[in-house]
């Protein structure tokens, strides 16, 4: 912020900084004002780059030019943030988000119709950081899809050169399974607590770490090829059972993060996960949240029960 002196009066001028990051693989730059937000992105910092050309822009204005249409969607997940999703006449995308459904509206933002290109105006400034997380993390889910790219809800650790990715519904564990790798099996590493990136490149599978994951603050700019995934299913014994390919696709398909009545979206999640399934195993882990149920996992995708 710089303030200038016109005709006597203090004329208050934004200085805007603009950053540019890599997210497994797609290039994205962030431009806002300068100031202390920059300073509690610490998030972004392990993906920063040098300038280049980016798959999608995001840049903080004072005011939206569109007004804001009848909302397509909104999510009413009780402890989520809520989301609204609409189109506005000129066939751009507009969001709504808070950080809870029972909250006032926290940011706004419009995207041009292939989300390469986002404004957003934070209209609660005390919850810049979450408006600008989510919005950043919901368009890249979204721009993205149609890229052999996919957002996930899991958790994911490393072993050995490979990465198991952890699925589920909220409260069923997945967190606390990748706690007993980490804390049963030499070697493993969490990589991502909430939110990894799969992309598949030349058929084959690498799930990255991202800069969004959850209340777990686990930001690695890593990837590894996915040697797994693991649907946590509670249960009063532990043991494995390998899925169909058809039960492979339900297995992943809640988990992804899309806008699934666009139909280009859509498909584009379609074709990566029938890519993702018939070159990656699937499994239900029925489990109880205990060092046994590592290893008894590690023992089925890594082949080895001590993870050595």
């Amino acid at each position: 912020m710089t303030k200038l002196v016109k005709n006597g009066i203090f004329v208050i001028r934004m200085v805007y900084m603009k950053k540019t990051y890599k997210v497994a693989g797609h290039v994205l730059s962030l431009e806002m004002p300068d100031g202390n937000v920059w300073q509690q992105m610490k998030n972004l910092v392990p993906f920063e780059i040098g300038e280049a050309s980016p798959l999608i822009a995001f840049r903080q204005v004072e005011n939206l030019a569109e007004q804001a249409p009848q909302p397509l969607l909104v999510s009413d997940d009780e402890g989520f943030p809520m989301i609204t999703i609409g189109k506005t006449e000129n066939g751009k995308w507009y969001f709504t988000m808070a950080p809870l459904n029972n909250l006032p509206v926290s940011c706004n933002c419009v995207a041009s119709e292939d989300f390469s290109e986002v404004d957003f105006q934070i209209v609660n400034p005390r919850q810049a950081v979450f408006s600008i997380n989510n919005t950043m993390m919901l368009v890249f889910a979204l721009r993205t899809a149609t890229l052999y790219t996919l957002e996930i809800h899991a958790s994911v650790v490393m072993k050995g050169g490979k990465g198991f990715a952890f699925l589920g519904k909220s409260g069923t564990g997945k967190s606390t399974h990748s706690r007993m790798w980490l804390e049963n099996i030499p070697g493993t590493e969490l990589l991502n607590d909430d939110n990894p990136i799969i992309r598949i490149t030349d058929g084959v599978a690498r799930i990255y770490g991202s800069p969004w994951s959850g209340k777990t603050p686990c930001y690695k700019n890593a990837s590894v090829e996915l040697g797994a995934v693991v649907r946590i299913v509670r249960a009063l014994s532990n043991f494995t059972e390998k899925l169909s390919l058809t039960q492979s696709y339900a297995c992943l398909f809640p988990s992804v993060s899309a806008y699934r009545p666009d139909r280009k979206i859509a498909d584009g999640v379609h074709n990566t996960i029938v890519a993702l399934v018939t070159s990656v195993p699937c499994y239900n882990m029925h489990c109880l949240p205990d060092g046994e149920a590592a290893k008894v996992c590690c023992n089925t995708v890594y082949g080895q029960e001590d993870g050595s």
